[in-house]
């Protein structure tokens, strides 16, 4: 039997299709061996958890070390806008260097190219992501194999995130927050990100030099209310407020910063943004419409049985309403304690 090619990984989403799929061995970089999402992840076969960092460069280059490809995501709210740009052309540069063979970022929009420049989208969060992406693809597929594979916005965060509706005092569902009700907005089930990735690994030579921009379904707040009442049977409605009404209740607390799960004392310099100036902006680019359409015939030959409507997501997952931890910044904040200082 053939050794199985190793795929070295930056965060652990989509791990566990490549990992069951039992064509390649994984050895996945976590800051604590102990946490509940590394134990996780160490359950799955054919996986090895390696400790280190993202920012340090011997891990890196231990990390990416005989392996065959590499798929990176690095925790943007962690490192900042400023620092992402860094590491994330250091994490291409060491996988260069250490011979890899195919490498994977794991990318969100460039919202400020796809909005033509225009600083009211300047969203620093999306924008280190598809900077890097862009400085990947500009250095060609000579020697080492490269796919960007470009999220929209989680479906999830309808359990935890920006996209979570409130319990009326009747038992009813509001959406109340900064989108047009009627504006459609692409999301993508995160049950489904593996598979895409198992295909890209699978196919190098039609995967490298694509940029994969996976979506779901495109679906507005409207739809949202709408789809969860005909799924649960529990009322539901999506109140769009201005931005001056919404902030100070989304706002984690008073004069955040965008990674504001580091704390309110954590040194930070200019370059990072603020949570208001980040999300307003954020909303403002989903609420304008400005993203550009998915390749839905490539998704489909990718992944044929990828979940394909919002619908089907709800009744997949069992969905109710109920706020669930979905992005790891929100469960580092609560281990260091789940308190948010005062609004």
């Amino acid at each position: 039997m053939a050794e199985l090619k190793q795929i070295a990984i930056v965060g652990g989403t989509g791990a566990q299709a490549l990992a069951s799929s039992g064509r390649y061995r994984l050895r996945v970089l976590t800051r604590n061996l102990e946490s509940s999402r590394a134990k996780q992840l160490a359950e799955l076969p054919n996986v090895t958890l390696v400790q280190g960092a993202q920012d340090n460069m011997a891990d890196m280059h231990k990390l990416f070390n005989g392996a065959h490809g590499a798929w990176v995501n690095t925790d943007g709210f962690t490192l900042g806008e400023k620092d992402e740009l860094f590491y994330g052309f250091r994490a291409y540069e060491i996988a260069r260097s250490e011979g890899l063979q195919h490498y994977v970022w794991a990318n969100i929009e460039y919202v400020l190219a796809a909005g033509k420049f225009d600083e009211r989208y300047y969203c620093g969060h999306m924008a280190s992501k598809g900077r890097v992406a862009k400085f990947i693809l500009a250095l060609g597929q000579d020697d080492m194999k490269s796919t960007i594979f470009t999220t929209a916005a989680y479906m999830d965060m309808l359990h935890g995130g920006m996209f979570v509706p409130s319990e009326q005092p009747d038992g009813s569902m509001l959406w109340a927050n900064p989108s047009p009700t009627d504006t459609k907005i692409p999301m993508i089930a995160l049950c489904d990100v593996g598979i895409y990735n198992l295909w890209i690994f699978d196919n190098p030579t039609e995967s490298a030099g694509l940029d994969v921009s996976v979506a779901t379904d495109n679906v507005s707040f409207a739809d949202i209310a709408r789809i969860f009442t005909e799924v649960t049977g529990t009322p539901a409605v999506h109140k769009t407020l201005t931005w001056e009404e919404y902030a100070p209740h989304a706002e984690p607390y008073p004069g955040a910063s965008v990674n504001w799960a580091l704390g309110p004392d954590a040194p930070r310099d200019k370059s990072v943004m603020s949570w208001a100036d980040n999300f307003k902006a954020w909303w403002r680019y989903w609420g304008d419409g400005v993203t550009p359409p998915r390749d839905e015939a490539l998704l489909d030959r990718i992944h044929p049985k990828r979940l394909k409507s919002l619908a089907d997501w709800m009744k997949h997952v069992g969905y109710t309403g109920k706020r669930q931890n979905v992005l790891k910044m929100t469960e580092d904040w609560a281990t260091k304690g789940g308190a948010l200082p005062p609004k």
